[in-house]
């Protein structure tokens, strides 16, 4: 009796994931195995032949353990490795292992950890040979034998970046580098994601770093009676300010130029989400970078106005002006980007959700801000008309900390939310496209769910506090002000957005007249469906008996 040939179709596929999933597994383990113990067997090593002489009780035994431990891991895993990629390389005879996700996949996690291996040796190597140019002493600087730390980073140097290297190679050996399919291309981007926001993360904390060191330095001179030149590691600051950011801007330029060459020979490239996701995240996290500590800065120039400073020292300033600069230009390059590669390329469905996505996001964000500054200033207000008093420090700090959040959310707030109304507004395709949007969906039931919550049980308590004042059991307070300040403006934001979610169930309704040539299309497009899986059915089952 033979056997169905889907049924045996279906058992052969299973038993190959399984085979990949066991070669690639092994693969990937015994690498980052090697990896690690070549980088701890090389540290010990040049620092027993180049380090300083003479060991002390107990070091000779942590030597030899060391050695060993590191030697047997090698002899074992090598091997291990050694084979398994033999049989790994049998099977790219076959083409659509070339292309399959589960090998991106394997060598783009190996790559991503030898090369992030590579970055963290070579920040070290910068930052130890900055700081003892810049006069820091070698102990400051954890560095016991000057010859041996600078052989130990520059192998491992050589050993990490060469082996990231050398599977990106094989990776583009491949033949599908820029215009692979399904989710062989998701791990690619996944990949250039990653070591782009990570690059991108590690320049911008330097730049902020080396701005912070003039900075401070000039604070110093100010605050005469508070700090001196000398009270903190300045050099230290600047080596490590000048590492990261040599070190980010290397990482994040060299992704940065990889992908704009596939996109200049692959130009669909520049219009897929998870790129348009890369922009939208940094351009998210340098504004997030400039505005957070703008926040700070406003609240504690506030307090300092009303004569009741938070008692930071005047250097400290230093760090939150040095994030706004760095963030505020590093906003401004990716803003421009987005913007520039969306007018050139154009929007897919998924990069436009992308899109929406950040905006209503950003709005989200500013509105948590504005919301949380009104309560303040709000609270603030009823407490002042019906108890009086004057401007204490806790009241100081509360109108400090609830302006500076509404100066910040606030025109976060309106900027996204007018952009994205306006977006939704009309009978175009594009207005249609938006209403209907799932980002937006969640953004406008999301903030009246919020403010229904609010509603429902700060209101709640207010009424309750009233009802029990007129049954002669009235307590009022700070308590009570805080949920009138609460469900108050929770009742306006939640007006406010359940007003757009009616507007746009109104012209949802009335675009819901049938369409009869999309209704033919439709039926036109599940006839040649069917027709294919059919087709695909009986190209399986021959495939069986082959």
């Amino acid at each position: 009796m033979s056997a169905n040939p889907s049924v045996a179709t279906n058992q052969a596929n299973r038993l190959a994931v399984i085979r990949r999933l066991y070669l690639y597994g092994v693969v990937v383990v015994s690498l980052v195995v090697m990896l690690a113990a070549i980088d701890d067997l090389t540290g010990v090593l040049t620092d027993l032949l180049l380090g300083p002489k003479g060991l002390a009780v107990g070091e000779t035994s942590y030597l030899r353990d060391s050695i060993a431990r590191n030697a047997g891991t090698l002899l074992v895993a090598a091997p291990l490795f050694v084979v398994h990629w033999y049989f790994v390389r049998r099977m790219l005879s076959l083409t659509p292992e070339r292309l399959s996700a589960l090998r991106k996949l394997a060598l783009y996690g190996v790559a991503i950890f030898a090369l992030g291996m590579a970055a963290s040796h070579l920040h070290q190597w910068l930052y130890q040979s900055t700081g003892l140019l810049l006069g820091e002493s070698r102990s400051a600087l954890n560095i016991t034998s000057l010859a041996g730390n600078w052989l130990y980073r520059l192998l491992m140097l050589i050993v990490s970046g060469g082996l990231g290297w050398f599977l990106l190679l094989q990776l583009r050996a491949d033949g599908d580098c820029g215009h692979e399919s399904g989710r062989a291309a998701t791990v690619r981007r996944l990949f250039q994601i990653s070591a782009g926001l990570v690059g991108f993360a590690v320049a911008l904390s330097g730049a902020a770093i080396l701005l912070q060191v003039p900075l401070r330095l000039g604070l110093e001179r100010l605050a005469t009676s508070q700090l001196t030149v000398g009270d903190f590691a300045w050099a230290q600051m600047a080596a490590n300010g000048v590492a990261a950011l040599l070190v980010g801007l290397l990482v994040w330029r060299i992704n940065w130029r990889a992908w704009e060459m596939l996109i200049s020979s692959h130009p669909a490239e520049a219009a897929t989400a998870l790129r348009r996701f890369y922009l939208y995240a940094a351009t998210l996290i340098a504004a997030a970078v400039a505005v957070t500590p703008a926040a700070m800065l406003l609240g504690d120039i506030l307090r300092r106005l009303f004569g009741y400073p938070s008692g930071a020292f005047l250097t400290e300033l230093s760090i939150p002006v040095s994030l706004i600069v760095a963030g505020l230009i590093a906003w401004r390059w990716h803003w421009g980007q987005v913007q520039a590669e969306a007018a050139r390329y154009g929007d897919s469905p998924e990069s436009a959700n992308v899109r929406r996505l950040y905006y209503y996001l950003v709005a989200a964000i500013g509105l948590i801000l504005l919301w949380i500054g009104l309560v303040d200033l709000l609270r603030l207000l009823l407490d002042w008309l019906f108890v009086g008093g004057t401007l204490d420090e806790y009241r100081a700090g509360q109108a400090a900390n609830g302006l500076s959040l509404l100066a910040v959310g606030a025109p976060v707030w309106v900027l996204h939310w007018r952009t994205v109304q306006r977006a939704a507004e009309g009978e175009a395709v594009t207005a249609q496209a938006e209403r209907r949007s799932g980002p937006r969906r969640a953004y406008l039931y999301g903030v009246a769910l919020a403010g229904a919550l609010l509603i429902l049980f700060d209101l709640g308590s207010v009424l309750y506090r009233l009802i029990l004042g007129l049954l002669g059991e009235w307590s009022g307070g700070a308590p009570i002000y805080d949920a009138i300040a609460r469900s108050g403006t929770g009742a306006v934001f939640w007006a406010l957005h359940l007003l757009a979610i009616r507007t746009d169930n109104r012209l949802a309704g009335d675009e819901a007249e049938p369409d009869v040539a999309t209704d033919e299309r439709r039926a036109a497009l599940e006839e040649r469906i069917a027709q294919l899986e059919s087709a695909l059915a009986a190209a399986r089952a021959e495939l069986a008996q082959l």
